[in-house]
């Protein structure tokens, strides 16, 4: 009896477990909607994590060196309305940045055109409407 509460126990983690982080079938190259990627690198390994967030509110995180794709918890959709909201008002000027530095940090928004930026130079300040959004496409992400 006690083997058969130690196996269930076991398999719900693992249920569990693989339910919460899925490893993804995603291929960036096939995205046909709008979408947002964001993320940080560099440093003496050249980690670079990578974070797609798609218009239907799928979210996924790239890692470089694991060369692997996983699939994260779905935006609600009054998340997601807002993120691509916030994304189109941001100004022209907060982006064409092209500024790493050691650990660099990158926002490129999918739509009808893309816009980008890179920063972490250290003579270099990005402007604050950049850093305020992509902290909260962070905390999107890692709650």
């Amino acid at each position: 009896m006690i083997n058969y509460y130690y196996t269930l126990l076991t398999f719900s983690v693992l249920l569990l477990s693989l339910t919460h982080c899925q490893r993804a079938n995603f291929q960036p190259e096939e995205i046909d909607q709008d979408y947002i990627t964001f993320g940080k690198g560099g440093g003496m390994a050249n980690q670079v994590d990578t974070y797609y967030l798609l218009q239907n509110g799928r979210a996924y995180h790239h890692d470089k060196i694991a060369q692997e794709y996983t699939a994260l918890p779905r935006l609600k959709k009054a998340e997601r309305s807002q993120v691509f909201t916030q994304a189109k008002e941001l100004p022209s000027a907060v982006f064409g940045y092209q500024e790493p530095g050691n650990i660099y940090y990158f926002l490129t928004v999918h739509t009808d055109t893309v816009r980008q930026s890179t920063w972490g130079s250290n003579d270099f300040t990005p402007a604050e409407e950049l850093t305020t959004y992509y902290e909260y496409l962070q905390q999107l992400t890692t709650n």
